[in-house]
């Protein structure tokens, strides 16, 4: 799964996708330019960004964004299954965030 968050506008957007994937998570950044120091900002009440330029995402954010699927105990299942490995991995984060890497994808449609 990623968060995609969409710079192109002065409005970003953010959202889920590919909620089903739980094998990797990432935030995935579309800009016009390829800069995103706006990526702070746009990730407000769903996460931050960490000194290291990662993505702290919180967890229960994600369950938000994901929609209905997190209403499904199969989805909520291998959900806490990923967030376990994060914690095995150290990649979670005073249990309420999970570290992510942070992608930049400059243009693309809109």
């Amino acid at each position: 799964m990623y968060v995609q968050v969409d710079l192109r506008s002065p409005a970003a957007s953010t959202v889920l996708l590919e909620a089903d994937d739980f094998r990797s998570l990432k935030v995935v950044v579309l800009s016009d330019d390829g800069n995103t120091e706006r990526l702070a900002r746009a990730l407000a009440g769903v996460g931050t960004v960490d000194v290291d330029g990662h993505a702290c995402l919180l967890v229960e954010a994600l369950r938000r964004l994901s929609g209905e699927r997190a209403a499904e105990l199969e989805w909520l299942a291998d959900f806490d299954a990923m967030i376990d490995d994060a914690r095995a991995s150290g990649w979670l984060m005073a249990g309420t965030s999970v570290r992510a890497h942070v992608e930049s994808q400059q243009g693309g449609p809109r």
